[in-house]
């Protein structure tokens, strides 16, 4: 059994490139492709800065405007910019990310996230999917 077929969201490959990570991930058969205003509750009692993350979008400037309806890849991007962000030394660090359906229909996506240090931004992407499939209710 894979982990795609347990957590609504796996991480089927991630490599460190010299600017960012990318991390290619799959959603579980069954499992939702899109946010509800449920998961984005539980999701800024945990990570109250995320509604207020600069967000390149057709609805307005923050995730905000999207998070509401948005991917789950989409927020496990914003996810790990924000636990890189609350690690930072340096208050005035900025991380960047991407997320793009690979393959919508098979739950398939690519994440690509900037960091200052690798291996935190390693650990954020763990810390992130299992906080994400902690909290996300099929």
């Amino acid at each position: 059994m894979s982990a795609c077929d347990t957590a609504p969201l796996a991480i089927e490959r991630l490599t460190v490139r010299a600017d960012r990570l990318v991390c290619d991930v799959a959603l579980a058969p069954g499992a939702p492709h899109r946010t509800s205003p449920q998961l984005m509750e539980r999701v800024c009692a945990a990570y109250p800065h995320v509604p207020r993350h600069a967000c390149v979008n057709d609805e307005g400037d923050t995730f905000a405007a999207v998070m509401n309806g948005t991917s789950l890849p989409h927020l496990l991007e914003h996810l790990v910019i924000d636990l890189q962000t609350q690690a930072a030394a340096r208050r005035d660090a900025v991380f960047v990310g991407t997320t793009e359906w690979t393959d919508e229909c098979a739950g398939r996506a690519r994440i690509e996230v900037s960091f200052i240090d690798d291996l935190v931004a390693l650990r954020a992407f763990r810390d992130a999917i299992a906080f994400l499939n902690a909290a996300v209710v099929r």
